[in-house]
């Protein structure tokens, strides 16, 4: 997590309607915790997986597009150290989410970066759990329609529950850990994405429009930037007797939302996330998810930019392909793009998911 002040533009127009469906959030913590969802091993010294392990499914799924064409879903990760010492980010790609055992669900898929901070127990912690709450609480519905009335609440109480069993581990632990970590997690069921995050880490769809004389790749970001510099994050903050010093929380905490950071709880940091609806069409190419590092040295705009050019060098006629397989020409990419975030300056731990949504 960045340690530097950075301006904050104001909190992103929403170019997708939210999901309404009715709720009061609130910050206070509560005891929202379900019996059946609790783990047989809650306990974060269980042994980690490799990311690559934990974050994969076998096999692809379908992209279905407008006019009833398919091509296949390719996710690929990339990922830098930087200049930190250890890797404190962690990453689910599930390219097969299983939810097709529901009426009116030809194909589900779910994607998710956590940057921790402060250590990556948070970050490990949220990962491992996350994606099996959600899925537990979205089986409950038997058709589409009905899932989709209920997937806000879906999204806040799983979030709330990973929040509140890390920070009773935390908590119970000599010294208790201070571990935090920011959530940007995509859910996509048929042609439509749900996006909720919390904290700094960006969820991007590349839309190409067309133009009066090319195609323009446009940048349209899916989730909302949680500072303490925004007016409504700082008098939650202030509401609740804590303060914002150099765009901190306490002078401290770089971002209003995570889950974990248990001694800025009683300060107004909460894990309530923003949750957007995104209807994809065959003009979306992919959906790229970043944690901060890589939007340190990369605007939206850039990073699509970046990711397309890469891909027309590497598609252009006569540019010999060594045998690359499509999902090894866009892991190259994404390789690439976290590289480059390096080469720019960034100190930081950068992780990047690439999502590809239909042919370029």
């Amino acid at each position: 997590m960045a340690a530097k002040r950075k301006m904050v533009p104001p909190l992103t127009m929403s170019l997708y309607r939210d999901l309404d469906v009715g709720l009061t959030v609130t910050g206070k913590s509560g005891n929202s915790t379900d019996a059946n969802d609790v783990d047989a091993d809650s306990s974060c010294n269980a042994p980690k997986k490799s990311r690559d392990e934990s974050a994969t499914s076998e096999g692809s799924s379908k992209t279905g597009e407008d006019d009833g064409a398919v091509s296949e879903l390719v996710s690929v990760c990339g990922w830098r150290k930087g200049e930190r010492q250890d890797m404190q980010d962690a990453h689910v790609r599930l390219d097969q989410f299983g939810l097709t055992a529901i009426c009116n669900i030809q194909r589900s898929a779910f994607y998710a970066i956590f940057d921790g901070h402060a250590g990556r127990r948070a970050a490990d912690f949220a990962a491992d759990r996350l994606p099996s709450r959600l899925k537990r609480k979205l089986e409950a519905y038997s058709d589409f329609a009905s899932l989709e009335k209920g997937i806000k609440k879906c999204f806040i109480d799983t979030y709330k529950q990973i929040d509140e069993q890390f920070l009773v581990e935390a908590r119970q632990t000599r010294p208790s850990w201070k571990d935090g970590t920011t959530a940007t997690t995509i859910l996509l069921i048929n042609n439509i994405i749900y996006c909720a995050n919390i904290g700094d880490s960006k969820a991007v769809v590349c839309r190409s429009k067309l133009g009066t004389e090319e195609a323009k790749d446009v940048a349209m970001q899916l989730t909302v930037d949680h500072s303490p510099l925004h007016f409504e994050e700082r008098m939650r903050i202030q509401k609740a007797g804590g303060n914002v010093k150099d765009g901190r929380i306490m002078g401290i905490l770089e971002v209003s939302r995570s889950i974990g950071d248990g001694q800025f709880k009683a300060y107004g940091l909460i894990c309530t996330p923003d949750v957007k609806k995104f209807s994809i069409t065959k003009d979306d190419k992919f959906v790229l998810i970043a944690c901060d590092g890589l939007w340190k040295t990369f605007s939206n705009q850039q990073a699509v930019d970046y990711v397309m050019e890469k891909i027309r060098q590497l598609t252009k006629p006569g540019v010999e392909q060594e045998s690359e397989t499509h999902e090894m020409m866009w892991q190259n990419v994404a390789d690439d793009l976290a590289a480059e975030s390096v080469k720019r300056g960034c100190g930081d731990n950068v992780s990047v998911i690439i999502v590809v949504l239909n042919d370029l």
